[in-house]
């Protein structure tokens, strides 16, 4: 017998809004740099599996409890659901574009397993977890080029363009969200990793990209030498730092 429904909106939306920007970030600009029916089909598949994460993590979670609460029937049905929405979608590209596609998948899906294993274990927020979630959801940056006809070389420097920007981004946040809490949180490590990511920038993309990631750079040095914003004030800001940075890439890579 199906349970009674609870709210379902906490089921579904994931608790991390930052999230949303990593998700979207890669598949504009992959879709930018190389536009493909594949590639659309890539995008809608990455939206689908980015939706099924909370419900599989809330299942799993009561799964290793031994426990079954009134979500628990609905977040396995939307968890099957999307995942399986994400892999017709997936299926699909491969028929549209080739096999190759899938190539960024397999190299990230290691990095995938250690995010939903972290996740199961309601410890997502820890940085492990969260540097295997960019660089797997930063994958779609990959296929979607190849999906679109482009090198898999080429694809790759996509895909590591953004890694550059989204790396230091969660160094830069974390830091900035320990210090709002009253704990204390060196600055080093994010500084360091953005200078890493500018000349990453310049060496895969071109002037343009290491310039936006320079931008970010002293972003990253003002922002950690003032007082903490609060979180959904850093988050927008961030949203609109990503964006900037995808059109940046966008025009580096078509250069």
């Amino acid at each position: 017998m199906r349970p009674s429904r609870p709210a379902l909106r906490p089921l579904i939306v994931p608790t991390e809004h930052g999230g949303w920007g990593f998700l979207f970030e890669p598949l504009v600009l992959g879709l930018a740099v190389a536009p493909s029916w594949g590639g659309a089909l890539i995008a809608v598949a990455a939206i689908f599996a980015f939706l099924s994460r909370q419900p599989l993590k809330l299942a799993m979670q009561d799964a290793l409890r031994g426990r079954s609460y009134a979500r628990t029937w609905w977040c396995r049905l939307f968890a099957v659901s999307m995942l399986a929405a994400a892999a017709i979608a997936i299926g699909a590209a491969v028929i549209v574009s080739g096999w190759k596609l899938a190539i960024p998948f397999a190299a990230v899906a290691p990095l995938a397993l250690v995010t939903v294993v972290f996740d199961a274990h309601n410890r997502s927020r820890t940085l492990l977890p969260e540097i295997c979630g960019i660089v797997a959801m930063t994958s779609t940056a990959a296929a979607i080029p190849i999906a679109g006809g482009r090198s898999v070389l080429m694809a790759f420097a996509v895909m590591a363009l953004l890694l550059a920007r989204g790396i230091p981004a969660i160094l830069y946040v974390r830091t900035l969200i320990k210090r709002a809490h009253g704990q204390t949180a060196s600055a080093l490590p994010a500084m360091v990793a953005h200078a890493v990511g500018a000349v990453a920038a310049y060496a895969i993309g071109s002037f343009v990209a290491a310039a936006a990631v320079i931008a970010l750079l002293a972003r990253a040095a003002y922002g950690l030498a003032s007082p903490a914003p609060p979180a959904r004030t850093l988050g927008w800001r961030e949203i609109a730092w990503g964006t900037a940075s995808v059109i940046a890439f966008a025009v580096a890579m078509r250069m």
